[in-house]
């Protein structure tokens, strides 16, 4: 056996074993370590929890922790801005099909619409802009805030414009778009409806209703919280930015499926998590893609979008290279007034879980791993010395 083979031979069989003694690692840190840490986190909060907190890992349940009255594992929230994943992901599916061109002017498809024959939208807005929030457009009816496509302004408006597109093309309303693609993927438990809150809840059950908290100060300096129900009427263009229900389970499979390529192509989804802006976040300068958010920090790469709408606020994170999945749903919104206290929970979770993903990617057993898969690559790339050629019998001649 030649050289070339016994050290290949070898190389894989010790890449074989530190695969997996490196995957048995990974498992136990990822779904022990960080379990283990987030019950504290909760306990320690500030404030209450009313929701549910679903951690996964290769689409497989780790974690799970549920609180509030008359909430189950199976209780659906209104889950705000990360309808505009959602959104995002449908207009990226439309491109795939042919419906929709990125570069194309949004004027160009909704002109056509007879509701849309008033309302002027420059022709230098893009669809790609206004998934990328960088339209300049902000309110309806108004003219672009800056040259369209030259920075970052969040806007709902323009992820409503985006329903009304899919609408447009597709000849569907958006809620039968989205009840559509949670049919066909099976998600059971991501849909949409219009109208009351309450009137949609009486139809679905399983709907949490959603609360606002105010804070008011006492007389000794103390805060104290009162509660209201929250009264939303969900219309069509609220279901395009932030009016779209699911149960965590339903959010956690969408997530699953879209990054593991499985809603859209793979060119959609390299153009979905790849940087068309950056933008200010209390996590600091992040970018953005197409609906989400993204980090490439301290050695990971991260998908995210938070949400907040009067009775509900939401985050969604996922870790592409772990297939580590965080869905956060809750049926209070807290009082703004001390961001910390609203969002810090969420935070914590986060800043918990990284820092356990960071501290995987440094374990000796990784660095092995990856030592031997190098191993493996260049002994494939090596080519073997040729063979000496047999002495002849004829003599040699010279020139």
């Amino acid at each position: 056996m030649h050289l070339i083979t016994k050290t290949l031979l070898g190389s894989v069989v010790l890449a074989l074993c530190l695969w997996a003694a490196n995957k048995a690692s990974a498992n136990r840190t990822v779904n022990s370590d960080i379990a283990k840490q987030l019950p504290t986190l909760i306990a320690q909060n500030e404030r209450p929890f009313s929701g549910i907190i679903m951690l996964k890992r290769d689409n497989q349940p780790i974690f799970t922790y549920i609180s509030g009255d008359d909430i189950k594992i199976n209780s659906s929230f209104v889950i705000a801005s990360l309808s505009k994943q959602v959104t995002a992901a449908l207009i990226l599916k439309a491109v795939d099909e042919g419906l929709i061109e990125l570069k194309q002017s949004v004027s160009y498809y909704l002109s056509k619409q007879a509701s849309q024959a008033q309302l002027y939208i420059p022709p230098s807005v893009t669809v790609s802009q206004l998934l990328s929030h960088t339209s300049g457009l902000v309110n309806i009816g108004e003219a672009p805030l800056y040259k369209p496509g030259s920075q970052f302004q969040y806007s709902n408006y323009g992820y409503a414009l985006l329903g009304e597109l899919l609408e447009t093309v597709y000849q569907k309303p958006i809620y039968q778009l989205i009840n559509q693609l949670n049919e066909q993927t099976k998600l059971n438990g991501l849909y949409a409806q219009t109208g009351m809150i309450s009137s949609i809840q009486a139809k679905h059950p399983s709907l949490i209703l959603g609360q606002v908290e105010e804070l008011s100060q006492t007389s000794d300096g103390n805060s104290n919280s009162h509660y209201t129900k929250a009264d939303l009427n969900i219309d069509n263009k609220l279901v395009a930015f932030g009016g779209m229900i699911a149960s965590v389970e339903a959010y956690s499979q969408f997530q699953h499926a879209l990054y593991n390529g499985k809603l859209i192509s793979a060119k959609s989804l390299e153009l979905m998590t790849s940087p068309h802006a950056t933008r200010n976040h209390r996590w600091g300068v992040l970018e953005y893609g197409y609906g989400i958010q993204i980090s490439r920090d301290e050695q990971l790469v991260e998908y995210s979008h938070s949400g907040y709408l009067p009775g509900y606020v939401s985050l969604a994170v996922y870790y592409p290279k772990s297939k580590v999945s965080l869905v956060i749903f809750e049926n209070t919104s807290w009082d703004l007034s001390d961001s910390r206290r609203t969002f810090g929970l969420h935070d914590d979770i986060r800043s918990s879980i990284r820092s356990k993903l960071i501290a995987l990617e440094d374990r000796p057993v990784a660095k092995l791993y990856q030592a031997g898969v190098s191993a493996v690559e260049n002994a494939l790339a090596a080519k073997p010395e040729p063979k000496p050629e047999p002495e002849s019998s004829q003599p040699k001649t010279t020139e």
